[in-house]
């Protein structure tokens, strides 16, 4: 059995703008909301100290926040990199890699959630689980299923499979229909759905 790590959670301000700096080093922008999921629902900061740490960090050039719709994204910025490189040193390694992991998992699934919709219908008897392979480039989507499921639970199961490997769902439907003429790799999928998101 092993021993639980204790956990630990940064007070000092200087600490906490090196932990976000080195975020934004390792994953680019994120929004506010995000980081917040990475760093406070973790307890590596707290809530208040991590929201007076944004406007300083914004004050001193540190980060640019720009508005994209209903979010406020955190853009790096050369100092905050900087501060990333010579400083991250100082913060236990455990938070500083547990929070990139978080941040890394909770932008991918909000980026999947974008070219992946998901809806659970109640049927007379059962549900129904939909999936669409939306493109993002306009026209017509790239894949929708719909597939029975007897309770509600198992449509949730497969929901959460889905989100699990999105690119594996999408190969192995189409790999079932083109077996013998053509098969799709999951690098190819992977690019279908990264440029369909970014464009």
């Amino acid at each position: 059995m092993g021993v639980p790590v204790p956990k630990y959670t940064l007070y000092d301000r200087k600490d906490i703008e090196v932990l976000v700096s080195y975020i934004l080093y390792k994953v680019g922008n994120i929004t506010k909301d995000d980081l917040m999921r990475c760093t406070v629902d973790h307890d590596f900061v707290m809530y208040f100290d991590l929201i007076c740490c944004l406007f300083d960090m914004e004050d001193k050039e540190l980060i640019k926040c720009e508005k994209s719709g209903n979010d406020e994204i955190c853009i790096p910025t050369e100092k905050s990199e900087y501060l990333a490189i010579e400083l991250s040193y100082s913060i236990p390694r455990s938070i500083r890699e547990d929070a990139v992991y978080y941040a890394k998992k909770i932008t991918s699934y909000s980026h999947l959630e974008k070219t992946v919709k998901t809806e659970i219908i109640e049927l007379d008897k059962g549900y129904q689980f939909c999936i669409r392979f939306i493109n993002e480039l306009g026209g017509a989507d790239l894949m929708e299923l719909k597939i029975y499921a007897p309770t509600k639970e198992a449509a949730e199961q497969m929901e959460k499979r889905v989100f699990d490997n999105p690119a594996g769902a999408y190969r192995n439907v189409l790999n079932s229909f083109i077996e013998g003429y053509l098969t799709v790799s999951d690098k190819e999928i992977r690019e279908v759905l990264d440029n369909t998101s970014l464009e």
